[in-house]
């Protein structure tokens, strides 16, 4: 009676204790941010991001800028249409957080015509009998065509420089500002690009997809659960756990101060697939007890030594998957490592602290005869087993022909990463960024830094300009680029002004003279601050080239610096690329890197894990084969799909590995438990399989359904997450089901001989 009183109190604390703790964390999540920070996906510790802080301090940041371009299906040199575009240029200009506006309009060339610089517009806008000239000197002009104006001329686009380093807040206020003063107008189409509307997008689709998400997984998942237990009670149960387990991984995250990002926008999905897995396999086993006619007192005990322990094993293996991405130096994907970690251990302790507590006050009897053993499932599954021990050949031969061809499709893989690729094309602004890169230059900065190492030396010295200009004029056709900005390009653009031809080079020597007298005299003007260090040892040269992905930028950036090698005099100048597009592409090639580190470290502790359990390194093979096949066998998918390795397709691996090994610890762990009840191996076998098959396939649907969800993202790594997973699941439910068997009896089979 004491016993039953104590249980008792000790299950009211439980309930009592979840309850206060939720009402905690519903009242911090009232606080809940999103967020979505560019620069959090720089590598931290890369020294090349120490470059580029310096850089962007020297002279300006290079990604903090928005670009519109205005279309006018019957052409751009019309009057109506061209005053239009200098009001709204005027107009932009004035709003709030923005430096300088750029536009056919206001655009100047420079010339020197006598004793003092003259400025002359680019368009004159309110004469259209200039037109027909004006047109010809831009189409003319290498700096003009394909920057503020496209090769068709049905468009133009204005450069809009806005503050550095501007708030969520701040960026939202100019994006509104900004379509506010386009709507207007009426123009024929308007296309805008920049950080301040692409935040705005992805923050949107965030919110969206992790209410989507959330609903999604909750709706399959019982679903699933209906079809399994066909009772209210076994649905209710369950998703009282896991939703819990969200709720207060939520909260922590929200008491530490963190947001809900692009990478855990993800989370609720993994915790509640991970924590709907516990439940399953604890109620199965429950009810499994009841239908046999356990007493319910002994129940516990029996579950936590026949399902808790290999559940805990699994807990472990799950961790050690998200824990691996601690490897990685991105911070958004760390934490999401970390506070994924969190979510699936509460939901591990809440399914054996509150599910217990929530059955000892009611356990409906429904639930208890859906778990009878006499149905079709376990003549199936016994019809399975038998094939399986008589076709262990064909199995083995069939998995060796399937790794060989997974190999070469490995091979085949490649890795890349393309700016806002995560996006769909039905979402506007990347039909608006698809639009810059097919008619102008492109977006994507490119940015590379120049220092002059003879600190007694200059940028303007005239051996160094002309340096300058052989990079200038390399950049210009190795990239392809646009709105090319630099010392040298501003030199050869006061040269050809001044003399009124298009057609001309770069200047001599004694035709530089006065050129650099004139620009060294006007060192303290902003445009040549932003370019020219005051001491004129750094220097940069600026430029917007298409979204060619990582791997076609690293293979001109190769070209690029082969061609500094060879041709230009390594005493004088010292060359590194940098940039915000820049550190992306080298945060790929590090999320690859680390993602393998991460890999070969959770292969390593389950490894060690599985040896300390059974003291076998055979049996350690035997636990890792059947779940390395699988992401061998989806590495071989991505190769001849083409689907490109980045640092969302990377991060399946670790993460599919730790949640691919559940199935087999609790086979293996099963198994061992009726060996050591004295059965001979073939009533083990088969007893596992009745025992452990029914909750691994239901978890395998749990699983498949809840990373479903994630394929209906806007975002295209998110798409691939749960695509890459769901696939991996489904081979290694395969790989235990048929391989796992073969590779146990072969074992077990000679130790038993």
């Amino acid at each position: 009676m004491s016993l039953i009183k104590n249980q008792k109190t000790y299950n009211l604390i439980i309930i009592g204790f979840v309850l206060v703790f939720s009402l905690f964390c519903v009242y911090k999540l009232q606080n809940i941010k999103f967020d979505y920070d560019f620069e959090a996906f720089f590598p931290n510790e890369d020294h090349e991001l120490e470059i580029y802080n310096n850089y962007r301090k020297t002279f300006e940041y290079d990604n903090e800028f928005a670009l519109v371009a205005v279309e006018n299906k019957a052409g751009i040199f019309k009057k109506d249409f061209l005053l239009k575009i200098d009001s709204l240029t005027k107009k932009l200009s004035d709003l709030k957080y923005v430096q300088r506006v750029t536009s056919p309009t206001n655009l100047k060339t420079l010339s020197l015509g006598g004793l003092i610089p003259i400025q002359t517009s680019v368009l004159h806008f309110q004469d259209p009998d200039l037109y027909k000239d004006d047109s010809i000197a831009i189409y003319r002009s290498s700096h003009l065509a394909g920057s503020f104006f496209p090769l068709n001329a049905k468009s133009v686009s204005i450069y809009i420089k806005t503050d550095d380093v501007l708030t969520k807040k701040q960026c939202d206020s100019l994006a509104y500002g900004i379509e506010k003063s386009l709507k207007d107008f009426k123009f024929d189409e308007i296309h805008y690009v920049g950080r301040i509307f692409a935040q705005n997008v992805y923050l949107k689709n965030l919110q969206k997809e992790f209410l989507i998400f959330i609903s999604l997984a909750f709706v399959v998942i019982i679903i699933f659960l209906w079809l399994s237990f066909r009772s209210f009670y076994g649905i209710i149960v369950p998703v009282i756990i896991v939703l819990i387990s969200i709720l207060w991984t939520l909260g922590i995250m929200n008491l530490f101060g963190k947001p809900i990002d692009i990478m855990s926008a993800m989370l609720p999905t993994m915790i509640f697939i991970a924590g709907m897995s516990d439940v399953v396999h604890f109620f199965s086993k429950y009810f499994e007890e009841l239908s046999k006619g356990t007493v319910r007192e002994k129940i516990y005990p029996l579950i936590i030594k026949e399902v808790g322990f290999p559940t805990f094993l699994t807990l472990i293996t799950t961790v050690v998957g998200f824990l691996s991405l601690l490897f990685s130096s991105i911070k958004p994907i760390k934490e999401f490592g970390i506070y994924t970690s969190v979510g699936v251990t509460i939901a591990f302790i809440l399914t054996y602290t509150l599910l217990p507590a929530l059955l000892y006050y009611f356990t409906p009897k429904k639930l208890i005869t859906v778990h009878g053993t006499n149905n079709r499932t376990y003549n199936l599954m016994r019809t399975g087993l038998f094939w399986i021990f008589r076709n262990q050949k064909t199995i083995l031969i069939i998995s060796g022909i399937v790794l060989i061809v997974s190999f070469v499709g490995i091979s085949k893989i490649k890795v890349n990463n393309i700016l806002l690729e995560d996006l769909s094309k039905k979402v506007k602004i990347k039909q608006d960024f698809i639009f810059f890169d097919e008619n102008y230059s492109g977006v994507r900065p490119f940015e590379l830094l120049v220092t002059v190492k003879d600190k007694t030396r200059s940028v303007w010295d005239y051996d160094i300009i002309t340096e300058l200009n052989k990079v200038d004029e390399f950049i210009k056709k190795e990239y392809d680029a646009g709105f090319l900005v630099s010392p040298s390009s501003l030199v050869k653009s006061i040269y050809q002004n001044s003399n009124n031809d298009y057609d001309l080079k770069f200047p001599a020597i004694e035709e530089y003279d006065p050129i650099s007298n004139q620009l060294k005299g006007n060192n303290k003007n902003r445009d040549i601050k932003r370019l020219i260090t005051p001491d004129g040892l750094k220097t940069r040269i600026s430029a917007k080239i298409r979204d060619m992905g990582s791997l076609k930028a690293t293979e001109h950036n190769k070209n690029l610096i082969a061609f500094i090698d060879k041709n230009i005099n390594k005493n004088l100048l010292q060359f590194e690329i940098t940039g915000a597009a820049h550190l992306i592409d080298r945060n790929n090639e590090y999320m690859v890197n680390n993602m393998t580190q991460g890999f070969l470290f959770s292969l390593l502790v389950i490894g060690i894990l599985t040896f300390f359990l059974h003291r076998s390194w055979r049996m350690v093979l035997v636990f890792i084969i059947p779940n390395v096949i699988p992401l061998i066998i989806i590495g071989g998918i991505m190769g001849y799909a083409g689907i490109e390795l980045k640092a969302a397709t990377s991060l399946v691996f670790s993460i599919a590995f730790g949640i691919a090994t559940d199935d087999t610890i609790h086979f293996i762990s099963r198994l061992k438990i009726e060996l050591g009840y004295g059965k001979s191996l073939m009533y083990a076998f088969k007893r596992t399989y009745f025992e452990t098959g029914k909750p691994i396939i239901l978890t395998t649907f749990i699983l498949l359904g809840g990373f479903m969800t994630l394929m209906i993202s806007d975002f295209q790594s998110t798409f691939y997450f749960g695509f890459l997973i769901c696939i991996t699941v489904i081979i290694a439910v395969f790989a235990d089901i048929f391989l796992l068997p073969v590779l146990l009896f072969l074992i077990y089979g000679k130790r038993k001989k």
